[in-house]
């Protein structure tokens, strides 16, 4: 894809080369507003209405209107880009702002028409290979903002911290508040202790993932053991297995946290659980 693809802008289809942002945009300036990103699969749409019921409630969190996300509507609209733009493995990026503003000013109006902006987003999934090897992650204060439970696009912490594991050749940055897990700088996270898959339970400290739910779907389906609970930064590096989960890649191991190794390659039940992710989505979307 390139930049002459299409996008959905404000009510009208444009090109993205050709798509223009009003330096007055809130989003712009103050990062005041929320985005989804949702994966396409043969050019199916997954998990579209959790994604969609999250966006609707980040909105309702910064105080914009959520009646404006209409399932029919944006299903129609994600529908519309796939076929303009011959999507068929990919991924959309919903954007919402609070809209353009009279001045620069910190406090908000209700004059304000949100700016709703809907895109393709060509990412790579890890290649299964990559996967089996697993991937290093850093320990990293979480120092962000106590409403991460808003998808927010206000992301600077998020990229610093994301940034500073790649410059330290990881993959991830495995955050922690007080002592205790709560996600990744990008992905929410699991460990495997004594053949139980565990995971931070959902609070204003993590984003409610949605492939974290698709993941606990599998996990209750395929009968194994499952807890939402706190995980305290020694028990995280004395599990037998970690990884990270998000909507472009649903399983990534975690094989080694700063110098501490957690397992030589990708452990059996994380790769049993990729296995029934893929499965899953390999029979749900043909």
């Amino acid at each position: 894809m390139t930049n002459s693809e299409t996008v959905y802008f404000n009510g009208s289809y444009t090109p993205k080369n050709q798509t223009k942002l009003s330096i007055l945009d809130r989003g712009f300036l103050f990062g005041d507003g929320v985005y989804e990103l949702i994966p396409i699969y043969n050019k199916h749409i997954f998990y579209v209405k959790n994604h969609l019921n999250r966006l609707r409630s980040s909105l309702e969190l910064i105080n914009i209107d959520s009646a404006i996300v209409n399932d029919e509507k944006f299903i129609k609209i994600i529908k519309s880009l796939i076929e303009l733009n011959s999507y068929v493995n990919h991924y959309i990026y919903i954007h919402i702002s609070r809209g353009v503003d009279k001045t620069r000013n910190h406090v908000y109006t209700n004059e304000c028409d949100p700016t709703i902006l809907i895109m393709g987003e060509n990412y790579q999934p890890f290649d299964k290979s990559i996967i089996e090897i697993g991937k290093s992650a850093i320990i990293e204060e979480d120092y962000r903002w106590l409403k991460s439970n808003i998808k927010s696009t206000s992301l600077l912490a998020n990229v610093l911290i994301k940034n500073k594991a790649y410059t330290s050749d990881a993959y991830e940055a495995l955050l922690l508040r007080d002592g205790y897990l709560t996600e990744g700088s990008a992905s929410n996270v699991f460990i495997i202790d004594n053949g139980v898959i565990k995971t931070p339970k959902l609070s204003n400290k993590l984003l409610p993932g949605i492939t974290r739910k698709f993941l606990a779907d599998l996990i209750k389906e395929h009968g194994l053991e499952f807890d939402e609970c706190d995980i305290s930064k020694e028990k995280l590096l004395s599990s037998d297995e970690i990884f990270c989960s998000s909507s472009t890649n649903p399983v990534v191991p975690i094989t080694q946290v700063d110098n501490i190794s957690i397992s030589r390659n990708a452990g059996p039940i994380s790769m049993q659980l990729y296995g029934h992710a893929q499965k899953f989505i390999e029979d749900s979307y043909k």
